[in-house]
């Protein structure tokens, strides 16, 4: 573990922190005030103790980060404080009706098996416990929508528990005994739990779950079911593929295979499962948008950063071709002194005509869809196009702050920040709930747990294509 911080040295940490907001974050005060910022941040300098240990420290900077509730405004450990190594609570958790249950368990010891309710963590209850963790890590959730934070916080609970309390070799937990059949017996129970590696929980994983730890590849088509006619088309994530494609073709490539299909087959039911989906290359979004919107758009309205984020903005990544295509399609706002995209005389991206899509479309999305995600969520609910299936994503529907991003590191904790380094506007009608709420919500039941392969955002959905039959 770290040393312990100085007064001194948390001071120089919070200015250093400060000093890089101001200078290149461009949504400083965005979802609350200015004043409202610089108060907190006064008030923690304030309070500092004469010295602090690193991870009381992360608990005093992380408010701070988190005051801005903005889902590409991320705080991470410093380097090297986890490895291969490391161990963490050997569970992925579920939550029904607040109450929390183990969906998987990645341990040797199978006592705690799947549907098992679990109560507490070292005496804390559970739902505090969420709480807690999805108030002080928003990585994915913008302004107040509480869907991006506690879906992220509970789906990756074991990681974000020792982020905050530390590495336990084993941790006493409190729970509710099933019997084989995953029928609660009524009996409350105690046990230390052995904390696991990542790997070892892997290799458990694998062999007690078969039916479930299933990766589809992104861009996969796979019919929804043989008595149905209709496709699921997997978007998994919107960044280019990583190996072979470097002028990330083979995405737009891959889509246009799979939409040609779709058309020659004339599927009168299109899924998109953007389930977890965290975003991309905006230009992806738009290829994907341009087989399902009837009219010509662009994916963004207007972009803007501050002028101490150019250099960071063109270096990043480095190459020679950046900073011409910046100075040629931006321009210095002498009322505002922002620099901001050029006008478009014309919108980016045309609705494919010769295969897109306009027959019954469902949107299957989560709270971790994010990013870009969310780009092709806010033009689709514009449009009044498809249906959105599942629970609000994490984004907002105004746009975001993101493109480039600028890693920080601060000088003595060694804590890092990426801080996002655009204004990026969706060139959509305005509206004043940022959050983009479901058509058709879904609740996930304690038989979705305990059922194994079972994916109850698809037989939803299945479900309501047999009613529309």
């Amino acid at each position: 573990m770290p040393p312990s911080l100085t007064n001194q040295q948390m001071r120089q940490d919070v200015a250093f922190l400060n000093k890089k907001l101001e200078k290149l974050y461009p949504g400083l005060g965005y979802y609350g005030s200015q004043k409202a910022y610089e108060d907190y941040r006064d008030s923690l300098v304030a309070r500092l103790p004469n010295s602090l240990a690193y991870r009381d420290f992360f608990k005093r900077i992380a408010p701070l980060v988190n005051s801005q509730k903005d889902g590409h405004l991320n705080l991470y450990q410093r380097k090297r404080i986890t490895d291969k190594n490391t161990t963490y609570l050997p569970f992925t958790l579920r939550e029904v009706a607040g109450k929390y249950y183990v969906y998987f368990n990645g341990s040797a010891d199978s006592t705690l098996g799947r549907g098992t309710e679990l109560l507490t963590i070292e005496g804390q209850e559970l739902s505090q416990l969420h709480a807690l963790l999805a108030d002080n890590f928003r990585a994915g959730a913008d302004a107040d929508i509480a869907t991006g934070r506690l879906f992220r916080t509970l789906n990756s609970f074991p990681a974000y528990y020792n982020a905050w309390f530390g590495e336990n070799d084993s941790l006493l937990v409190s729970y509710v005994s099933v019997d084989s059949a995953a029928v609660a017996t009524g009996d409350t129970l105690q046990k230390y739990v052995v904390s696991q590696t990542k790997k070892a929980v892997n290799e458990y994983l694998k062999k007690r779950y078969p039916k479930d730890i299933s990766i589809r590849k992104n861009l996969s088509l796979a019919r929804i079911d043989s008595s149905l006619d209709g496709v699921v088309l997997r978007v998994s994530s919107f960044s280019k593929f990583p190996k072979g494609d470097f002028f990330n073709a083979k995405f737009k490539r891959k889509l246009r295979q799979d939409f040609r299909l779709i058309k020659e087959k004339n599927y009168q039911n299109l899924v998109i499962d953007m389930r977890s989906n965290g975003g991309g290359s905006v230009a992806n979004s738009g290829y994907l948008l341009s087989y399902l919107l009837p009219e010509p758009f662009s994916v963004f309205s207007e972009e803007t950063l501050k002028p101490g984020a150019v250099l960071p903005y063109i270096t990043t990544p480095l190459n020679p071709v950046s900073p011409v295509a910046f100075f040629l399609t931006h321009h210095r706002d002498r009322t505002t002194g922002l620099w901001r995209t050029n006008t478009a005389r014309k919108k980016d991206f045309k609705p494919n005509k010769k295969y897109g899509y306009r027959n019954n479309l469902y949107l299957l999305v989560n709270g971790a869809s994010f990013s870009a995600t969310v780009s092709v969520l806010s033009h689709l609910r514009d449009q009044g196009v498809g249906k959105i299936v599942g629970e609000a994503p994490g984004g907002a529907y105004w746009g975001d702050f993101a493109a480039r991003f600028k890693v920080i590191t601060l000088p003595n904790s060694g804590l890092r920040i990426r801080i996002p380094l655009k204004t990026m506007y969706h060139d959509v009608k305005p509206l004043d709930d940022p959050e983009i709420k479901p058509d058709l919500p879904l609740v996930r039941t304690y038989e979705d747990i305990i059922t194994p392969g079972r994916d109850y955002g698809l037989e939803y959905v299945k479900s309501l294509i047999r009613q529309d039959k």
